[in-house]
């Protein structure tokens, strides 16, 4: 029997973008014998680390004890056309109940639908979503104008992406053409670093997810995660102040 016929795991809701960056990490450090925090640690946060693992799990890149797969292996150094054709594998494997959609053709409420069949709880819905949406473009799959509607669209992400790359490489954000409430940021940067601080001492006693455990151990694990994340959420302002994703 199939993980997706035991029960439907949680689908991925790591950005996408930390996802991206660990593949070209392995690309440029190699691809260890087992991935696990000793690999992440260093340049992901532990919130950051822990979604990206439980991405890899699910998709099946990595085995239950972080060991890669062929498959993560190809991914990683594919390119083009071999690339985009390989995830497109590695999504079709795992999203059985999006891709029965027409997903040129899908409304958002269907979407959300074959969403929510994997047991999605709504605190995470959208970062899940927008993992699949991000990775499907990385892949050439055509969505539907009404599924990408008021998402980090293509050109808008392309947009607030420069930015980013030019702070890691420069070691320091560009110059605000417009600061704004200099006091309130302050104030918002400290709340924002001490959530995060927290966030990632509780991940860090926090067990990996696992596919191979019985359905209410998952869903107690996604519950928990849910709490977690609603309860020490952190606004982009404060994320930003942060520091942001290792």
């Amino acid at each position: 029997m199939t993980l997706q016929e035991q029960t439907p795991a949680v689908p991925p809701y790591v950005p996408y973008r930390t996802f991206q960056t660990f593949l070209e990490f392995l690309l440029d450090e190699g691809i260890p014998e087992r991935i696990d925090k000793t690999v992440w640690g260093p340049r992901f946060s532990g919130s950051s680390g822990t979604q990206l693992m439980t991405a890899l799990k699910v998709l099946r890149l990595v085995d239950t004890e972080g060991h890669p797969s062929k498959e993560l292996e190809v991914l990683v150094h594919a390119e083009g056309d071999e690339r985009r054709a390989l995830l497109r594998r590695i999504l079709e494997s795992f999203y059985i109940p999006v891709f029965e959609l027409d997903l040129a053709r899908a409304s958002k409420g269907q979407f959300h639908e074959a969403f929510r069949s994997f047991g999605t709880k709504e605190g995470v819905l959208t970062k899940c979503e927008a993992f699949f949406i991000r990775a499907a473009q990385a892949a050439g799959i055509e969505l539907s104008k009404r599924i990408t509607a008021g998402r980090h669209g293509s050109s808008k992400v392309r947009a607030s992406a420069a930015p980013l790359r030019q702070r890691t490489a420069d070691g320091a954000p560009p110059v605000a053409e417009k600061p704004t409430a200099p006091v309130m940021a302050k104030s918002s940067v400290s709340e924002g670093s001490e959530k995060l601080e927290l966030a990632d001492r509780i991940l860090a006693k926090y067990p990996d997810f696992d596919p191979s455990w019985d359905p209410a151990v998952q869903a107690k694990w996604l519950d928990g995660m849910t709490r977690l994340y609603e309860g020490l959420s952190v606004t982009p302002a404060e994320r930003d102040g942060a520091g942001g994703e290792a």
